[in-house]
């Protein structure tokens, strides 16, 4: 109770003092919304830097913006860069200021001053602009620099960390440079029709990630993705117009007397810097299936049914315009989808990894036109064990680009060591390494999607290489550069960084193909080539790998009914086996159940359509098996196999023979069987049907038919017969003895000459006899008659019963004059 008469008297305290504070802040701001704290704009941008690299007549000119992120109104704002005059000593040096750490630059470079301040929320435009002969600078190296913003009191407002690379003194000669692009994606579909999600069509677009390394890497105006209007050439697109970082400044830049060096034209007729394109065959497979009518998939991986989409114009025009771009460079590829050797070779799925090398060659040529170069593998994340350079090698690889991982630089270089390597590829003979420098991987995998993040890491990618430059001044060395597989970069980076390798005087551009292992001392400052402990375990799990094991041989039993040796879903097992899916479990079994799926339908269009039951009406007949192979693209051939759950009583004929006469069916086709069957005893029977490859492996579920026969069977008709000659047997001597006693009755009751007209007792009795004989003759013929199945003829109505059918016939009935027979006595025989 004491504690809420305290907050009862601190809420009552506070309303009263707010008019107070109101009063006393004027244009007070109004409280932001800690929902949007990180929607917050950066409050200092850095939008260019020029020139990239400064030399002893340039005009340095940094341009930008601040804004105002507080709540409050500033008033004084300034604007300034400092930076030191003593150049970093290394590259580890470098990243360490790159990171924060280090000292602060001291000197100042230049400074402005934002007229009338900032409210809250408000931004203003700033541009920095100082001679370097003001600098003080002297010779070649890389000089720290931060641009930073503060007010009045001097509070900082924001700052940014970059680099100045100044190109005077006595400069080093230049270093090579080879570009290696990559044009690569994880998996886009499950099965080969439908895909995860919508994000690739997106990313054809000419803003989207595809598209901007698309146009960028052509370094040709006329490679755009932009649809042109009837009868007009396509506009370029933003990606491909010259970066305002590579432009001369005012007053100085890339026109002074020190900004020559290889390549530093810049013009318009300057050759473009030689790239060297790292395709994804999967990636290309992916885009050219979205030409034709597809299916995707919900975002969520939901259970519901995939959507269908119609055929993608921004893949069309993506493919036609890579045909152009890449028509004149190196091409070089993957494992289809990227598989993951290393994991498969080692879960013994080597047949996997060969198909994934060979199948990757093949959809290059398919889907490009053009071949990619099979000297020079690929490697997964640039990490290289022995059984992967050795399926490389059997399959034409004596080259391998990798990453630094996979070959340090050894501990005692305190220097960028040159790419190229040499490599014991065993038995004698040598091949090359070719590996990435990680820092300028790291350079240009940052973050250049938010404004003024292109000029930054533009200044960095340019210290980093004149760092490169000046380790060892006098010796020739190449790297390469290689992005990140995943690779984003922001509007104008990717265009931007090619134009400094063309106009930086200390790089010089090489073709890929070109850099190779000069000298005895090659290689002797790399270590390796490792393969770490920790790229073992980013392999793909053993258990991941068996489910697509059991998924393999699903396709495997589906393969076996295929003409022609197909195999239409190692495609898509391929893309199961992707590094991609090293940390994307929930999209993973997302398209492991689908591929699982697809599967099993199409297993299932190869079937036996079932029938109704059949009745057999006669001893034998013959029935039709109905088989269907309702895929739309493949011919099947499979076996048929009948089987009687009771031969004894129905028996089915021979209808084909398996090894000779396999049933093949053409896609979308059906054809009948006919089948004889002996029915011997009338009755239901069960007849299993399977379908079975050539192997004799079942390839689908049991179907059933009931043959119900109605008809007479073999053996019935025995036992009927049998029966019915005993039954002659037996009546034939009764039969003639009534035969003799009716001919002397009948002789014995002819009249006397003359006595015509007259009739004795005696012949009235035999009239009877006989005519009481006759009756039962008839009576068990027609008994003995009877079709099976059928019942004897109704009597008439008020019909006497026969005699013979009473209890007792003439033949027990007891003689004239006699007492009648008691119940005792046995029926006539």
């Amino acid at each position: 109770m004491r504690r809420l008469l305290h907050v009862g008297a601190v809420a009552a305290t506070t309303a009263a003092l707010l008019p107070a504070l109101a009063a006393f802040s004027p244009a007070q701001a109004p409280a932001a919304d800690p929902g949007q704290a990180d929607n917050r704009p950066d409050p200092l941008v850095v939008e260019e830097i020029t020139p990239t690299s400064v030399g002893r007549n340039s005009t340095v000119e940094i341009t930008g913006e601040v804004t105002n992120t507080t709540e409050r109104a500033v008033e004084d704002v300034t604007v300034r860069f400092r930076y030191s005059t003593t150049g970093v000593a290394d590259r580890s040096e470098l990243d360490a200021y790159a990171a924060g750490e280090g000292v602060q630059p001291e000197s100042v470079g230049a400074d402005t001053e934002i007229e009338g301040g900032l409210e809250p929320g408000e931004s203003a435009e700033f541009t920095l602009r100082v001679e370097a002969a003001d600098l003080d600078l002297s010779e070649f190296g890389v000089y720290p620099m931060v641009v930073e913003a503060v007010n009045g009191a001097g509070a900082d407002m924001g700052a940014k960390r970059t680099f100045l690379p100044y190109r005077g003194g006595s400069a080093p000669d230049p270093v090579g440079i080879a570009w290696v692009w990559p044009l690569m994606d994880c998996p886009q579909r499950a099965d080969d029709d439908t895909y995860l999600g919508g994000s690739l069509t997106e990313s054809l677009a000419p803003e989207g990630r595809l598209g901007r390394l698309l146009t960028a890497g052509a370094q040709n105006d006329d490679v755009s993705l932009d649809p042109a209007e009837p009868g007009e050439s396509a506009e370029p697109t933003e990606s491909a117009e010259p970066s305002a970082s590579a432009s001369p400044s005012p007053g100085g830049g890339a026109d002074d007397e020190e900004s020559g060096g290889a390549g530093s034209g810049g013009s318009a007729d300057s050759p473009a810097v030689p790239v060297t394109w790292a395709v994804d065959p999967g990636l290309l497979d992916d885009i050219d299936r979205l030409t034709s009518p597809y299916q995707v998939m919900a975002d969520d991986g939901a259970a519901t049914a995939p959507a269908d989409m119609e055929a993608s114009a921004a893949a069309e025009v993506w493919l036609d315009q890579a045909r152009a771009a890449l028509a004149d460079d190196a091409v070089i590829a993957t494992p289809y989808a990227s598989a993951d050797l290393a994991a498969l070779l080692r879960h013994d799925l080597d047949s996997d990894a060969e198909t994934a090398i060979a199948l990757g060659y093949d959809t290059v040529e398919r889907v490009l036109g053009l071949p990619a170069e099979p000297a020079l593998a690929v490697p997964a994340d640039g990490m290289l064990n022995t059984p992967t350079r050795e399926l490389y090698q059997r399959m034409g690889a004596t080259g391998f680009l990798l990453r630094e991982a996979a070959m340090p630089a050894a501990s005692w270089v305190g220097h960028t060591p040159s790419a190229a390597a040499p490599l014991d590829l065993g038995e004698g003979e040598e091949g090359t390494a070719l590996v990435a420098d990680s820092g300028l991987t790291e350079v240009l995998d940052a973050d250049t999607s938010d404004p003024g993040d292109a000029a930054l890491a533009q200044q960095r990618f340019a210290a980093e290489t004149a760092m490169i430059a000046a380790e060892r001044p006098g010796t020739d060395r190449t790297v390469v550069a290689y992005p990140p597989a995943d690779w984003n970069p922001g509007a104008g980076f990717a265009q931007g960084v090619l134009e400094a390798t063309d106009t930086l005087p200390w790089l010089e551009p090489v073709d890929l193909n070109d850099v190779r292992p000069e000298g005895g001392a090659a290689g002797q400052d790399r270590t390796g080539p490792e393969y770490p402990r920790s790229a073992s375990r980013a392999e793909l799990s053993g258990s991941y790998l068996d489910e697509v094991k059991d998924i393999r041989g699903n396709i495997r039993l589906f393969n076996s009914i295929l003409v022609d040796e197909e195999d239409p879903f190692r495609p898509a097992v391929l893309r199961l086996e992707s590094v991609a899916w090293r940390e994307r479990d929930d999209l993973s079994e997302t398209a492991v159940d689908r591929v699982a799926d697809a599967v099993r339908t199409d297993m299932e269009k190869v079937r036996i359509i079932p029938s109704e039951p059949v009745t057999l009406a006669s001893a034998t007949g013959t029935i039709g098996v109905l088989i269907a192979n309702d895929l739309e693209d493949h011919t099947v051939r499979v076996n048929l196999s009948l089987l009687s759950a009771n031969p004894e009583r129905l028996a089915i004929g021979n209808y084909q023979d398996p090894i000779q006469d396999p049933i093949e069916i053409g896609p979308g086709d059906r054809t009948t069987v006919y089948v004889r069957l002996t029915a011997r005893v009338n009755g239901r029977t069960m007849i299993q049907m399977n379908l079975h490859n050539i192997s004799g492996e079942p390839i689908a579920e049991e179907q059933f038919l009931s043959v119900n026969a109605t008809g007479m069977g073999t053996q019935a008709l025995v036992i009927s017969g049998a029966g019915a000659l005993v039954l002659v047997a037996a009546l034939t001597p009764r039969a003639l003895r009534k035969w003799r006693r009716g001919r002397e009755t009948a002789a014995a009751a002819e009249p006397p000459e003359g006595t015509e007209g007259t009739e004795s007792a005696e012949d009235a009795e035999g009239a009877v006899s006989e005519g009481t004989g006759t009756a039962q003759q008839d009576t068990s013929a027609g008994d003995g008659g009877a079709a099976p199945g059928e019942s004897p003829a109704p009597m008439q109505e008020n019909e006497e019963e026969p005699p013979s059918t009473r209890p007792g016939g003439p033949d027990t009935a007891p003689p004239s004059g006699g007492k009648g027979g008691t119940g005792d006595s046995p029926a006539g025989g």
